[in-house]
């Protein structure tokens, strides 16, 4: 009882009966980790694609893929979170399966636009089966296990990755292959999973008729709206860790070739380490104030790294460190809340068309972020800064609407099922 006890006071979620969900996204995530970070080189090396014609391909499968969560939040409203849980895990399989047999550009579109689809599909069946099993007051602490555990999964499979890209084209081919794996091993976990298959059962016998409204309610839904679309302005903000960081210092400091990946792995570690008793201190504080927060503390770590382009190294490293580390504050407090802040606005009947609305987000931004950050980029070290300042403020801004209009709303509480 006191480990338990102690657990709880460190911000860690009840796992009793509950393993399934954090060894699935460990498994999940060490395939993505291996893989995912040698996607452009992967297909460098093992076809004889250019890099124009890699890139083109991933930009069409990625816009293909942005309103897939939108497409599944129906099927996870009336087949059950669990079953499109297995069945994106299944796609996520096929795809990187099929990436051992792509020849030309067209077949990549084709291959990775399956596996953002399955991506989309995900986020949405995910966030709603976290609510199904755990209830909704218990799910800031899950996603925020969940995230911590996939962090480091994620650097423990780069790591993995590192050593076996040396043997060549069948280095990077065991690399998709170990990926299509990881996703199968996952779908069996969650499909054979008993507590998951019985809580689908339920859900099904109660909710096979179409849910009233659908999209309609959705979107006359005003404050989650805004709230949407202030996640979209806070994605792109999370997106500079993984796009314009490593950008930005290749053209600023092009002779630290080992900056990037030591950002990435201070920003990694102080996720897993301190994301737990972060979410422990938002749990009792209203999501659009711990949201605006963010926000704030956003604005000054991009003001930090606005200073950062001005100053020469070794000074200018020490202030990119320093603003790594204030941006994953920002991170800790808006990642665990924006997701749980979601399903809470969400009426159980139309969860997983809220979820798959607020999935378009991070899709929208998954397009956008990339050529908005080098198109900013090129006209000078300073104005991506500058510009996240302003994208920061808005959100800032439309969270505060969004809240005022919440008003009186009820928060919802679901227990976690029987």
């Amino acid at each position: 009882m006191s480990i338990t006890r102690g657990a709880q006071r460190l911000g860690l979620p009840q796992m009793r009966g509950l393993h399934r969900l954090a060894i699935g996204a460990a498994v999940d995530s060490l395939g993505s980790g291996i893989f995912i970070p040698f996607t452009i080189p992967y297909f460098l090396i093992v076809t004889d694609l250019d890099l124009v014609s890699i890139g083109t391909a991933l930009s069409i499968a990625a816009l293909a893929g942005v309103p897939a969560g939108m497409m599944a939040g129906p099927l996870v409203d009336r087949l059950g979170a669990t079953t499109v849980v297995v069945g994106s895990n299944l796609l996520h399989s096929i795809g990187f399966l099929g990436y051992l047999f792509v020849d030309t550009p067209w077949q990549l579109a084709l291959v990775a636009a399956l596996i953002y689809w399955a991506d989309g599909a995900w986020l949405p069946a995910q966030g709603t089966l976290v609510v199904e099993l755990v209830g909704l007051d218990q799910q800031p602490r899950w996603f925020a296990l969940i995230r911590s555990t996939r962090n480091a999964a994620l650097g423990l499979g780069g790591i993995i990755a590192a050593s076996v890209v040396g043997f060549g084209d069948a280095g990077y081919q065991a690399l998709a292959a170990g990926n299509a794996v990881s996703y199968l091993l996952v779908a069996v976990l969650i499909g054979s999973w008993p507590k998951a298959r019985a809580r689908a059962g339920r859900r099904a016998a109660v909710s096979r008729p179409r849910p009233a409204g659908g999209y309609r309610q959705v979107l006359r839904d005003r404050p989650f709206t805004l709230v949407v679309l202030a996640n979209g302005f806070f994605v792109l903000a999370i997106f500079a860790i993984i796009l314009l960081i490593p950008a930005y210092v290749g053209v600023t400091m092009p002779e630290l070739a080992w900056l990037p990946g030591a950002l990435y792995t201070v920003n990694t570690v102080l996720v897993v380490l301190a994301q737990p008793p972060v979410v422990r201190w938002t749990e009792r504080r209203a999501e659009t104030g711990v949201l605006r927060l963010a926000a704030l503390v956003w604005i000054a770590c991009f003001g930090v790294l606005a200073v950062s382009a001005l100053l020469a190294p070794p000074m200018a490293v020490l202030v990119v460190f320093a603003g790594v580390v204030v941006f994953t504050a920002a991170e800790l407090l808006f990642a665990p809340t924006s997701a749980a802040f979601a399903a809470r606005l969400a009426p159980p009947a139309l969860r997983g068309r809220y979820l798959g609305t607020h999935q378009l987000s991070w899709g929208t931004a998954t397009v956008v972020a990339p050529l908005l950050f080098t198109s900013l980029l090129s006209l000078g070290p300073v104005w991506p800064w500058l510009a996240l300042i302003a994208i920061c403020g808005t959100g800032w801004l439309l969270i505060g609407v969004a809240g005022r209009r919440l008003g009186t709303r009820p928060r919802q509480h679901e227990t976690e099922p029987a």
